[in-house]
């Protein structure tokens, strides 16, 4: 019997939705990887056409989804929003494409999660929840499979980026002096207080005890310059915690946290020959 010749893991190749900070990045990585996955097309706006097709020359730039899937990425990663998961991700996933979603907030809604979950269970795609910017979201998982039975997510964020997310209809932000909690409540009512935001909530809910069990606390933090997560777990497997604090960056920057890399590796990981 001739021994054939190896030619190497197949190169997957990638889709992205939404062309804002983190799909730039994306795209700006995956199109001068040339051992890793094929960026095989992105789904833009019609005003991001043209610096998208800069930053991605050998990929599809699309504007509808029948062209986006037409490209036929094994893997999608969506950074657009809930509104753009809902509304692609159930067609997408009956064309055979994986799903990495980022807008995570979509889940929050119990309709659309019902949806998008009865579309992953029909197959023959699949969505896979990225750990975003805690990095890790594996020992939640882990502790799910042996007594996980508490799991708080404590966010801190400085004033200002609070103030951008509109906080100020639960607290009165000029008035904080030192860091305050000033909500705690369910992953499910938090993410829909903020649509749109603190994906990292419903990325831990998901992984371990699910948006209603799963207790977030809330910190307007004024001597944090970016932000930081806190996560805090009892199974029987003990007790675990994890914080994961922001750069030292000014608070007006853009936050170039773990979001970004987290993707990466999940999707590098499928077709690498010693997954990690």
């Amino acid at each position: 019997m001739m021994a054939q010749d190896y030619a190497g893991p197949r190169r997957e190749s990638v889709g992205i939705i939404g062309f804002g900070a983190i799909g730039r990045r994306l795209a700006e990585r995956f199109s001068n990887d040339r051992e890793g996955p094929l960026l095989a097309a992105l789904l833009v706006r019609e005003r991001d056409v043209a610096m998208a097709s800069a930053v991605a020359p050998g990929a599809a730039i699309t504007t509808d989804t029948g062209s986006f899937v037409a490209a036929r990425p094994d893997v999608v990663v969506e950074c657009a929003s809930p509104d753009t998961l809902k509304t692609e991700a159930p067609a997408m996933l009956a064309a055979g494409c994986d799903i990495i979603p980022l807008s995570l907030g979509a889940f929050a809604d119990p309709v659309a999660e019902r949806t998008l979950r009865d579309a992953a269970l029909r197959g023959p795609g699949r969505i896979e929840i990225p750990a975003g910017a805690l990095g890790s979201i594996g020992f939640l998982a882990a502790a799910r499979e042996n007594g996980l039975e508490k799991v708080t997510v404590t966010v801190g964020y400085p004033l200002e980026r609070w103030a951008a997310m509109e906080a100020g209809r639960f607290v009165d932000l000029r008035s904080i002096r030192a860091a305050s909690v000033f909500m705690q409540a369910s992953a499910r009512r938090v993410a829909l207080s903020f649509p749109g935001h603190l994906n990292v909530v419903t990325a831990a809910a998901m992984a371990g005890l699910g948006l209603d069990e799963t207790e977030v606390v809330l910190v307007a933090d004024p001597d944090a310059r970016q932000a930081w997560f806190r996560i805090d777990a009892v199974s029987d497997s003990g007790p675990v915690s994890l914080r994961v604090g922001g750069r030292e960056a000014p608070v007006e920057e853009d936050p170039v946290d773990y979001t970004t890399f987290s993707v990466i590796r999940l999707v590098k990981r499928r077709s690498a020959p010693i997954a990690i």
